[in-house]
């Protein structure tokens, strides 16, 4: 999620420096002929649009922070796993095979195959979560 928290803190930095007339502006200033910002409203949209990509990207990478890697409840699973943005959210009656890849974990569902980054996992709770599974 580093990524995308930089690419969003970048992009969410361009676009609020460039509203409020900031260093970058001033600098881009002796090399285009800029206006005051707002006077071209082509300008002002595209600005706005980077600034509400970025924040959306600063607050997925924010969110993927406070989430559980996995959680599993009585009827769903979900999983933050390295092939979506998202938080994938399955039904357990779905989940075919668990098997641990190294420093994956790979979950086998009836529609794919989702791995999920374990390293940082203790491996109390991993086991936790295997028995779990296997119940």
């Amino acid at each position: 999620m580093m990524p995308i928290f930089l690419t969003g803190f970048s992009l969410s930095y361009l676009s609020l420096d460039n509203i409020f007339n900031g260093p970058l502006r001033q600098f881009l200033k002796n090399y285009i002929s800029l206006n005051e910002f707002g006077s071209n409203v082509r300008e002002e949209v595209l600005y706005y649009i980077i600034l509400f990509i970025g924040a959306f990207q600063l607050f997925t990478a924010i969110q993927s922070y406070f989430q559980p890697i996995i959680e599993i409840t009585e009827y769903k699973i979900a999983m933050r796993t390295s092939e979506k943005l998202f938080t994938v959210v399955k039904n357990i009656q779905e989940l075919r095979q668990v098997s641990l890849d190294g420093e994956h974990l790979k979950f086998l569902f009836d529609d794919g195959e989702y791995s999920v980054y374990i390293q940082n996992i203790e491996e109390v709770e991993l086991q936790m979560i295997l028995d779990n599974l296997k119940a």
